[in-house]
């Protein structure tokens, strides 16, 4: 769904399926690890019928799979 250097999918994550699973990674810390918040993954959310996904380079080095529409939502949320 996403490739990018370590850091910057840890610092910059963008497709949904890649903050579902980041969400899931456990904290050491037994306090931390209880108020972290899920990110649920709807694969459903994707409309891929006509406008077919491709990985597409979004920031330097930081591809992501994505229709064109998804694509341009993704580019304005790192703009922001």
């Amino acid at each position: 769904m996403e490739v990018a250097e370590t850091e910057e999918l840890y610092n910059n994550p963008i497709h949904p399926y890649t903050k579902s699973l980041l969400s899931a990674v456990p904290i050491p810390d037994p306090i931390l690890e209880r108020k972290k918040v899920l990110k649920v993954y709807d694969p459903n959310q994707h409309d891929y019928s006509v406008d077919k996904p491709e990985m597409v380079e979004v920031r330097p080095g930081h591809f992501v799979w994505g229709n064109k529409t998804e694509i341009e939502t993704y580019r304005k949320e790192q703009s922001k």
